[in-house]
């Protein structure tokens, strides 16, 4: 008997590390939270200015969901919808921490900042320990050196990996993708000398964290370079689906609980 839409274990081990980086991200933020000590600047009068925003946000989550639901009980759906989830998991991150920014900063200009801003603005806080998540792995942030992170070949797709190294793995992928997404950004081919230059400085001041992560998927799928699911069966792109679903509902739940705390605490 011929198997049709299997995938066997060890055929696509591109896939198979993405799944295991979705799956990691998704079990390390169950119960997440954020810990600050920031107190908001925005005033008490300026909150209703938050509401497009708000609105954005719900309706964003309400697209994810309803895609979730037909997932669940339709897994040919998936294959189409696993491209587009990363982006719409993107902006309904991305419209929560412009929020956060805003109440935190009392800049109102916060809720159309650029995507990068935003991105290495959050790193920055990370970093600086003005915010911290209640999961330590979700609190690191990285700088070159993440690229020179060795590990042994296959080690990823092992069992008993360390959640520790697969997330290292993550985030030196992830520096990778931002290095690549510079050189392209700014026409760099990195074959002529004062390109290797810019390069070589954009790397001494480059940081990465979890925050890269949404954002360089999102890119990832705007650049059709999402060839990894390419020919999987709808068993294995529904299981992605779900547990990039997971993350997205779980930093949903988190970032909007701390907006929901600022918000209580502006005068």
């Amino acid at each position: 008997m011929i198997l049709k839409n299997v995938r066997l274990k060890g055929e696509r081990p591109d896939f198979e590390v993405h799944l295991k980086y979705a799956t990691l991200i998704a079990d390390l933020s169950d119960n997440l939270k954020i810990v600050s000590s920031f107190s908001p600047k925005l005033s008490k009068i300026d909150i209703k200015k938050l509401d497009d925003k708000i609105k954005l946000v719900t309706l964003t989550k309400k697209s994810i969901d309803q895609e979730y639901q037909i997932v669940s009980f339709d897994k040919d759906y998936s294959s189409a919808s696993v491209l587009w989830l990363p982006i719409k998991t993107y902006y309904l991150i991305y419209h929560l921490l412009c929020i956060i920014d805003c109440l935190i900063t009392g800049k109102l200009s916060s809720l159309t900042a650029s995507h990068k801003y935003c991105v290495n603005n959050f790193t920055k806080m990370l970093a600086s320990s003005y915010i911290q998540f209640n999961k330590p792995l979700l609190s690191s942030f990285y700088d070159e050196k993440i690229l020179s992170f060795d590990s042994q070949s296959g080690e990823i797709l092992k069992r008993g990996v360390s959640d520790d190294v697969v997330y290292q793995l993550i985030m030196k992928k992830i520096a990778k993708d931002k290095i690549d997404d510079y050189k392209r950004t700014n026409g760099l081919s990195g074959r002529r000398a004062r390109d290797k230059i810019k390069i070589i400085d954009f790397k001494k001041k480059m940081s990465v964290s979890i925050f890269d992560f949404f954002y360089l998927m999102r890119l990832r799928m705007n650049y059709r370079n999402f060839d990894f699911v390419d020919n999987i069966p709808s068993s294995d792109t529904k299981e992605y689906f779900e547990k990039y679903y997971i993350s997205a509902d779980n930093f949903y739940k988190c970032f909007l609980k701390y907006i929901k705390d600022l918000i209580k605490l502006c005068s």
